[in-house]
């Protein structure tokens, strides 16, 4: 059985089932593989401890990605993203590139 991650009240989700995770303000958007998207009450910052040790990382400080869920990395000149299923994009910053790019080798 694949573990559950409560995310609000009684709803409970496979971490396998997430896409991306984006902060705004003291909120995280969570989007879903089949398009939903779940507005939580907490920080990326506080989501992080939780989804780290799935298969997560955190490639800018509004954006933590499931790395299971990559279509492509575009890296172009000063704008590096990764597309992700639904067509969803997540900004990859600089000091966080290195060891991005590691995490996503390491996968293969």
């Amino acid at each position: 059985m694949t573990a559950e991650i409560r995310l609000i009240g009684k709803r409970h989700v496979k971490p396998s089932e997430i896409v991306l995770l984006k902060a705004d303000a003291n909120y995280t958007e969570v989007s879903m593989e089949d398009g939903e998207q779940i507005i939580i009450s907490k920080t990326l910052k506080e989501m992080e401890k939780t989804f780290t040790q799935y298969s997560f990382f955190r490639t800018h400080k509004s954006y933590m990605v499931n790395l299971d869920h990559i279509s492509s990395i575009q890296m172009n000149g000063a704008t590096k993203t990764v597309r992700l299923k639904n067509n969803l994009n997540a900004e990859i910053s600089r000091r966080r590139k290195d060891a991005f790019l590691l995490a996503v080798r390491s996968r293969a």
